[in-house]
C-alpha cells in the first residue's frame, strides 16, 4: 500500500509539473494564428441612421451581426494576414419613415404595410498587427472587400378617400441588391487558454452602393404607376462583437 502512495504522489507530481511547463510555454509562446466566431450588435452611423426627410436609403436601426475571421502571423512575427466574412442586419424604422410622411402631407392618413431591412455580407481581407502580453493579444486590422448588400422593401398605405374606391393607396418601393467595395478598421482583445480563445471586437464598415430600384404606385382605384429610383445608398456601421476561437 506504501509503495502505491508513493507511486500515485509521484504521477500527481510529475502531471503538475508537466501542466506547469505547457501553462509556461503557453504563456511565452510566439504570437500565433487564430480562427474566431463572433457575434454582436451593430449601431448604424452617418447618413445611413439618418431618419428626416423621405429619400431611400436611410432609417436603418441598430441591428446584429455574425462573423468567421482567422489570422495567420508571418514568420512567427506580430504582423499577418487577416480574413472576415461577417453578416450584419439592421431593420428599416418603417413607422418613423411613414409619420414623417403624415407630418409633411395632413390631408391623409398613412400607415405602414411591410416592415423590412438591410442586409450586408462582407468578404474582405487585409493585415493585421498584434500587440501581445502573454496570455492577452491587442489586435488592430485594416481590411478591404466586398459588400453584398440587399436593399429593403419600402411599402406604405394611405386611407382611400373616395367612397367608390376599390382600395386604399399604396406606394411600394421594391427590394434590390447592389454590391460595392468596403472598408473595415477594427481591433480586439484575446484572451487564450491554451488553444481556445476567448475574443471582444470594435469594427468600423464602411460602403456605398447604388440603389437601382422601382417604386409601385397604386392609386384608389387600382390603377397602377411605375417610377424608377437610382440613388447612391452610404452604408456606415459601428460593430461589437464577443466570441470564441481556435488558435493554431
Amino acid at each position: 500500500m506504501k509503495t502505491k502512495k508513493v507511486l500515485l504522489a509521484g504521477l500527481l507530481v510529475n502531471i503538475m509539473n508537466v501542466a506547469g511547463a505547457q501553462d509556461k510555454s503557453d504563456l511565452n509562446s510566439p504570437p500565433t494564428g487564430y480562427f474566431e466566431l463572433g457575434v454582436g450588435l451593430t449601431q448604424p452611423m452617418g447618413h445611413f441612421a439618418n431618419e428626416m426627410g423621405t429619400s431611400y436609403g436611410t432609417y436603418a436601426l441598430p441591428g446584429n451581426d455574425f462573423s468567421l475571421s482567422f489570422g495567420v502571423p508571418i514568420d512567427h512575427s506580430y504582423f499577418g494576414v487577416a480574413f472576415m466574412y461577417s453578416y450584419y442586419y439592421n431593420a428599416y424604422d418603417i413607422n418613423t419613415y411613414v409619420d414623417n410622411i403624415q407630418v409633411s402631407d395632413q390631408t391623409n392618413s398613412y400607415y405602414p404595410l411591410r416592415r423590412d431591412g438591410y442586409s450586408e455580407n462582407m468578404i474582405m481581407g487585409g493585415l493585421y498587427v498584434t500587440i501581445p502580453a502573454k496570455r492577452l493579444s491587442l489586435d488592430f486590422r485594416v481590411l478591404g472587400g466586398v459588400a453584398l448588400c440587399a436593399l429593403p422593401e419600402v411599402d406604405y398605405g394611405a386611407e382611400a378617400t373616395s367612397l367608390t374606391a376599390t382600395n386604399d393607396f399604396e406606394w411600394d418601393t421594391y427590394h434590390s441588391n447592389s454590391s460595392a467595395f468596403a472598408f473595415d478598421v477594427g481591433g480586439g482583445l484575446r484572451y487564450r487558454f491554451w488553444r481556445t480563445t476567448l475574443m471582444a471586437g470594435v469594427d468600423f464598415v464602411t460602403t456605398s452602393v447604388m440603389a437601382n430600384t422601382t417604386q409601385q404606385y397604386t392609386d384608389q382605384y387600382g390603377n397602377a404607376s411605375y417610377t424608377h429610383i437610382s440613388n447612391t445608398v452610404p452604408i456606415s456601421l459601428m460593430s461589437y462583437s464577443i466570441g470564441i476561437g481556435y488558435s493554431f
